[in-house]
Parts: C-alpha cells; sequence; structure tokens
C-alpha cells in the first residue's frame, strides 16, 4: 500500500487552511527603528493590543511578536479588523520614542504610517501599505547603571 494518496490528500487540506485563512485578515506590519540614527532595532519584542467586542464584555486582545533583521514584526489582524492598535516595546531597557496613541489600521494599510520621533533624530520616509514605523532606545549599559544609580 502506497503512501501518496495520504501524502497528497495532507498537502490538500494544509493548502486549503492556508488559502482560507488568508480571506479572513490582514497582517499589519510594525517596523522598530533606533531613534538616534533610523537603523532597524532586531530581536526586539513588540505587542500590538486591539479592542475584541463581545456581546457581553469588551476585551483586549495582546499579541506580541520579535522583529527580524530588518526590525519588523508581522502580525496577523482578526477579522473584522480593528479600528486601531496601541503598540508596546516589551523588551528590557528598551524605551518607547513615540506618543502613547491607538494608531489608525486604515491609515497604515492605505499609505503606511511614521509615527513622530520623540527621542532622537533618527527619521525615515520610506513606509510600505500595512506598515507602521516606530522608533525606540536601546539603553546601554551605561545608561541603565545611571538610572539604576538614580533610584537609590
Amino acid at each position: 500500500m502506497s503512501i501518496a494518496p495520504f501524502v497528497k490528500i495532507f498537502s490538500g487540506t494544509l493548502l486549503l487552511c492556508a488559502f482560507s485563512a488568508i480571506g479572513y485578515a490582514a497582517d499589519l506590519k510594525i517596523v522598530v527603528l533606533e531613534s538616534n540614527n533610523g537603523h532597524p532595532l532586531h530581536s526586539k519584542l513588540v505587542c500590538v493590543t486591539y479592542p475584541v467586542s463581545d456581546p457581553i464584555v469588551l476585551n483586549q486582545q495582546r499579541t506580541c511578536r520579535r522583529t527580524d533583521g530588518t526590525g519588523t514584526a508581522a502580525f496577523l489582524l482578526p477579522d473584522p479588523v480593528p479600528e486601531s492598535v496601541r503598540v508596546e516595546l516589551a523588551s528590557n531597557n528598551l524605551v518607547a520614542c513615540y506618543a502613547s496613541q491607538a494608531f489608525s489600521i486604515a491609515a497604515a494599510m492605505k499609505d503606511g504610517l511614521v509615527a513622530k520621533n520623540t527621542c532622537g533624530n533618527g527619521t525615515t520616509e520610506t513606509t510600505e501599505t500595512g506598515e507602521l514605523v516606530i522608533y525606540g532606545h536601546q539603553k546601554g549599559m551605561k545608561e541603565v547603571l545611571s538610572t539604576t544609580r538614580d533610584e537609590w
């Protein structure tokens, strides 16, 4: 008995599941850049929070991903796509360099969106459809020790 028919059935089912998932959600790419020079920050934990309405209770859904070598973390949003998301930087000693606000998904999906850099001079004009660019600053050892000393 050959296993080829089983392999075909399994691969067909897997392909069907992949295509059906595509129709139900949108991808949002969060790009994290260093606030001082605009270089991508990789291996940083980024979390997005968006409202999920329930007939009984209004909940918040939180999802976290790490950035890749280009500073990008991709998030699969639910269907229906929420109106806005909040973004948090969750890596140790990584400071958010943008105003804490809800970012419009429609604006990010249309032309891309760049948050205002509130810590440094790093800038970018480059965005793609479905992309939200934010800025952060990774504290160095000297900054961390200085902050710790000030707390005592």
